[in-house]
């Protein structure tokens, strides 16, 4: 049993990454509380012109940027009222069947994004966790920088496969020549005093974390020192949340955050789903069926093959059990499962184990799969069931495939142990 000093000396190392969590947490909260998701969301829609094509690439574009660094499920929640408003628009056009495609498109940026940044998925700090559990071999060189190396090239392409998927085989051909009035989109009455406050604070945030992950990087030296000098950023940060007044505007006043600011409640339709869907993952883990069926799985992973196709199979199994299970159950199991099974194979566990994380975001398919999964279907009146989940089946496919080989490629560049 490791002793307390043993523990704390754990806990003092690893305290930029906790912090770069912790204080990622209250970054989503600051981009809410100063409406820079709301702006950001109608800009990024203004510039389709209202084409549908583009409209749909623009939604799963400006949603996956904002799940990078925000939950999914508020990423989806700020796009629900601005969906809503675009289908009825379409359907006084006459195109209807454009509800669908458009809750597709949310759902689909939203799960790409979550892959975009190492705060970007929950599943990303259990993937860390997991690292420092069985002692990985290099898991030191994943540093809050060199993660936008490999992510940000993997979702610029899975935002243009989602968009082929959905513009090509879920636009209704009725609206394919139709331009809705996207200049009426509310942007937040443009960017205020409090707004560019809260801008400069997201880019504080970003800035110090690219910088520390650099440093720690070129200076050896610096390792010992990050802990103390990473506290002394997430202080001032705080304060500067919390404490300094932030300039006034027509809804806020003080600071930026207070202690009690609370966000927005979930859509009444949207919740009911969210919480069947926490009741459905209640029960399947209470009859252990969860534990059942990522067993099985990995039993037929044990089996002699190629690493690429190792590879491949590990993570479509990823993605299509997150579909029906709870995406935490299933990563937690499949990172002992990608461990030994790397080690069966002669291949390094931490690019599987890596693959395993990313991949548990991809859940297109199904409303059960995510919260924000739940949330969309939920809100989005009149979405069709099959279509949603032949489209996302085919994204699947094509996901799979594509962090395959890109994944297997790169990350031994980037992270050589």
């Amino acid at each position: 049993m490791e002793s307390f000093a043993d523990i704390s000396a754990y806990l003092w190392q690893r305290l930029p990454l906790i912090l770069l969590f912790v204080c990622g947490y209250f970054v989503y909260q600051l981009m809410a509380a100063t409406r820079i998701t709301d702006g950001f969301v109608a800009w990024a829609l203004k510039k389709s012109r209202g084409r549908p094509s583009l409209l749909i690439l623009y939604i799963i574009g400006a949603t996956a940027a904002l799940s990078s660094f925000i939950p999914n499920t508020i990423a989806v929640l700020t796009l629900i009222p601005v969906l809503k408003q675009l289908d009825e628009d379409f359907a006084d056009q006459g195109a209807r069947g454009m509800t669908t495609v458009l809750m597709c498109s949310a759902i689909y940026g939203s799960a790409i994004g979550g892959m975009g940044s190492m705060i970007g998925s929950p599943a990303n700090a259990v993937l860390f966790a997991a690292l420092d559990l069985f002692e990985i071999a290099g898991r030191e060189q994943i540093t809050f920088f060199n993660w936008f190396l490999w992510s940000v090239p993997l979702v610029s392409v899975f935002v243009l496969l989602a968009w082929g998927v959905a513009a090509g085989l879920g636009l209704p051909a009725a609206a394919r020549g139709i331009r809705v009035r996207v200049e009426a989109l509310k942007d937040g009455g443009g960017a205020g005093d409090r707004q560019r406050y809260g801008a400069r604070l997201f880019w504080l945030y970003m800035g110090y974390w690219i910088m520390e992950a650099v440093v720690s990087e070129n200076v050896p030296d610096f390792a010992a020192v990050s802990p103390l000098v990473s506290l002394g950023f997430a202080g001032l940060f705080l304060y500067l949340l919390f404490i300094r007044r932030a300039p006034d505007s027509a809804y806020a006043r003080g600071p930026l955050l207070a202690p009690g600011w609370l966000l927005k409640s979930v859509p009444r339709r949207g919740l009911f789903f969210i919480l069947a869907l926490g009741a459905l993952f209640g029960i399947v883990h209470w009859l252990k069926l969860d534990e059942k069926v990522v067993v099985l799985t990995g039993q037929m992973l044990q089996g002699h093959m190629a690493p690429l196709l190792l590879y491949f199979l590990t993570i479509l199994s990823v993605i299509f059990l997150t579909e029906v299970l709870s995406n935490t159950a299933v990563v937690a199991a499949f990172f002992t499962i990608a461990y030994y099974a790397a080690h069966g194979h002669d291949m390094n566990p931490l690019y599987l184990m890596m693959g395993v994380g990313v991949s548990s975001t991809c859940a297109f398919m199904t409303p059960i799969a995510t919260t924000s999964n739940a949330l969309a279907f939920g809100e989005m009146k009149g979405a069709s069931l099959p279509r949603m989940l032949v489209l996302g089946c085919v994204l699947n496919l094509l996901g799979a495939a594509l962090m395959t080989g890109w994944l297997s490629w790169v990350l031994p560049l980037i992270y050589s142990t």
